[in-house]
């Protein structure tokens, strides 16, 4: 860094780099090479048609680049099936997680994978401050400190869930895949999303009997304070756990359907990051071609002018025009 900050504030700099600079200029030659390797770069055809004529510039990848674009690059199908197996379990999960018969399925998926990670979430926030009230654990961090929002949100958020898997479950929704499950199936989530709204309540009540207690309204009683503390700790937990077996199946068609859409978004977004890299790489290549040129040219010159004085060079004919 020295040294270079030395030669940035030597006083004969500017007129060196005029010096190499009308160096490169006179050498015709070399220049001329290079605005033809310019243009000849900058007018190949778009990275998505076949360039007919051979790239000489070594930085380009103009074959890789081309195939990238067109989709060529797969693996081998020929030796083995798991190619085509694999593609027909991409269609199979495709047409299970977006039916056309039914397409709310798939904003329910993601809807219960977004219920799902909540539960999850109360469930940890419940069963953390368990151990810290019974002592087994000291600090916790400030996410897991949340019990209001595990509390209040759990049970609001677990009353909501049941009374809409309820709903699905008696045919009137349109969010779960309700026709492919069997009567069994359908007992045992309208027993569990009645249990989940029950105990939901339970939690509210409870809650509501806690800030009672804690404003002075109704006097505590061990008995009560049993029965909130079972109820915020206990029940609430038991609650969350639940709700989350209740979504849990929905809840994994729909990480299917948000890698789908990805898939999508990805099969769209790659042509133009592609098309905008083979922009950017063409710019690159002509910026270090011109630069190379530049830097380069002087120290080439010495060697090339002893060999034309001497007569070891033989000066490069122009093709003439007819």
């Amino acid at each position: 860094m020295q040294t270079l900050n030395t030669i940035f504030h030597w006083q004969y700099l500017v007129y060196l780099a005029i010096i190499w600079l009308i160096i490169d200029l006179l050498w015709v030659s070399r220049w001329r090479g290079l605005l033809s390797r310019i243009a000849k770069l900058f007018s190949a055809p778009w990275i998505f048609e076949k360039d007919t004529e051979p790239q000489e510039h070594p930085l380009y990848p103009r074959k890789f680049l081309e195939q990238l674009a067109q989709n060529n690059i797969s693996v081998d199908k020929a030796n083995s099936g798991v190619g085509d197996n694999m593609s027909k379990w991409w269609t199979a999960l495709g047409d299970r997680v977006f039916g056309h018969v039914s397409p709310l399925v798939s904003i329910g998926h993601v809807l219960s994978l977004v219920f799902f990670i909540f539960f999850l979430f109360a469930d940890a926030v419940t069963v953390a401050n368990t151990l810290v009230l019974i002592g087994v654990e000291g600090n916790l961090p400030p996410l897991l400190q949340r019990l209001d929002l595990a509390i209040l949100g759990g049970a609001l958020v677990s009353a909501t869930v049941g009374v809409w898997i309820l709903i699905e479950m008696l045919g009137k929704g349109e969010f779960m895949a309700v026709d492919q499950m069997s009567r069994g199936q359908k007992n045992i989530y309208k027993f569990l999303s009645v249990l989940v709204t029950l105990f939901s309540v339970l939690v509210m009540v409870a809650l509501a009997g806690q800030r009672m207690i804690s404003l002075g309204i109704y006097a505590a009683s061990p008995a009560l304070e049993f029965g909130i503390s079972f109820a915020l700790y206990g029940l609430l937990a038991i609650n969350s756990s639940l709700a989350a077996a209740l979504t849990f199946q929905s809840a994994a068609l729909g990480i299917i359907v948000l890698i789908l859409l990805v898939a999508v978004v990805l099969s769209v977004a790659i042509p133009a990051l592609i098309f905008v890299l083979d922009l950017l790489w063409r710019l690159v290549i002509i910026v270090l071609d011109i630069a190379s040129w530049y830097l380069f040219t002087p120290p080439i010159a010495v060697p090339y002018g002893i060999g034309r004085l001497f007569g070891w060079i033989k000066p490069t004919k122009e093709p003439q025009e007819d």
